[in-house]
């Protein structure tokens, strides 16, 4: 939908934007279950999870503090990128399809953005 008075558009944009904050497990993990389809709506997933790839791109050494699994208290070794994505963080989809989706994503708001902009039209343009 599309708004033409700027405090409405500001509130729904902020509050869309929290929400899907929220649901994209940037601050909260542990998503209810009836919820947890709207997480592939959210590009905070796709930016979050593709920073994380980008970020852990060796292996992490252990330090004994038990926070990450595969590590279990040792304080020597290191954790593999693989467990340290999949374990800890439940990381999906290589680096490529988080950047794709976030294209596809902008795409999909840019038409619908045009598609809304062009059926509302004002009444003295033809």
């Amino acid at each position: 939908a599309s708004f033409y008075d700027t405090d409405k558009a500001v509130a729904v944009v902020t509050v869309l934007a929290l929400g899907l904050m929220l649901m994209g497990g940037f601050y909260v993990r542990n998503v209810p279950p009836f919820c947890q389809w709207v997480k592939y709506l959210s590009p905070f997933k796709y930016a979050y999870e593709a920073s994380l790839q980008l970020v852990f791109d060796k292996d992490v050494p252990c330090d004994g503090s038990s926070i990450l699994p595969s590590c279990y208290g040792r304080d020597t070794g290191f954790a593999s990128i693989e467990h340290v994505l999949n374990d800890s963080f439940n990381v999906q989809g290589s680096v490529t399809f988080n950047v794709l989706m976030l294209i596809a994503i902008i795409l999909v708001a840019r038409v619908g953005a045009y598609l809304a902009f062009r059926s509302n039209k004002p009444a003295g343009r033809s």
